[in-house]
């Protein structure tokens, strides 16, 4: 195992290259990074590598605390490289900062996991520069504020959303929908990358539709999968669950799935796909 090269330009995001596992930052001389970066080229700057200890709520390092927590706003936001921006609430706990409220939307949402690493960036005020990197060591590939081509349709709602990825998908989805007649509220997903690589999925927006529950059901065949439902900022999407629905289903990028909601109350969606 070993680590590679980590470049820094003030001016520009960081460009990072890590190889080998990611096991080799837990090394005695890389663990003093993960409590802060003394040096005068990051004097903001510190990273946590995820474990499933902290996917729930995550600890500031304590020198980081010592330096800067007096200064740091509650709640705070954090920017990632795609333009979106997360809402932070914190707690002091006996002089130890712990990110709250939104760490695990966040978690959730970018479908992090163990050994994973999220570098911070404290830019003043309210704002903290994020960025994401794999246990591969890239850098992860940010979801777009729209990710794929969806429809939703039947009840007394329509509304199409759509996307300019997925072009050549686009006409052969909205067949499907048109050609799929039920008197239930329903929409469209055109799997992507995103979907089957880092198993994230929007739901289309559900207010006014169903509850606003932790949990729904998703049908296919004979089979059930119970799967948490995420709501930030006004979008829907697929959390804890979803990973096991697409790969126990085998989806691949180009299928079409019809989510029909068939039971509001208890939230369950009957899966068709194409």
């Amino acid at each position: 195992h070993h680590f590679s090269s980590f470049i820094y330009n003030p001016s520009k995001p960081p460009i990072t290259i890590f190889t080998g596992d990611i096991s080799s930052f837990l090394a005695p001389t890389i663990r003093m990074a993960s409590e802060t970066q003394r040096a005068p080229m990051l004097p903001n700057s510190f990273f946590k590598v995820i474990l499933r200890t902290n996917l729930q709520t995550v600890k500031i390092p304590n020198m980081f605390t010592a330096k800067y927590g007096d200064d740091l706003p509650n709640p705070f936001f954090m920017n990632l490289p795609n333009q979106t921006q997360w809402k932070m609430i914190w707690e002091n706990e006996n002089g130890e900062i712990w990110l709250k409220e939104g760490w695990n939307e966040f978690t959730e949402h970018h479908s992090l996991d163990h050994e994973d690493l999220v570098l911070f960036e404290y830019v003043g005020t309210d704002q903290m520069n994020v960025n994401i990197y794999k246990q591969s060591g890239v850098e992860m590939d940010y979801p777009p504020e729209e990710e794929s081509s969806e429809q939703i349709g039947g009840g007394e709602r329509s509304l199409p959303r759509t996307s300019s990825l997925n072009q050549p998908n686009e006409t052969r989805a909205r067949e499907v929908a048109c050609n799929f007649i039920s008197c239930n509220p329903f929409f469209t997903v055109v799997i992507t990358p995103s979907h089957v690589i880092e198993y994230r999925m929007n739901a289309l927006d559900l207010e006014g539709i169903i509850e606003k529950k932790e949990y729904v059901v998703l049908q296919h065949g004979e089979r059930s999968w119970r799967v948490r439902m995420l709501f930030n900022n006004a979008r829907y999407r697929f959390g804890a669950g979803i990973r096991l629905f697409l790969t126990e289903n085998e989806l691949k990028e180009g299928d079409i799935c019809i989510f029909e909601l068939i039971n509001k109350d208890n939230c369950i969606f009957k899966v068709y796909v194409f």
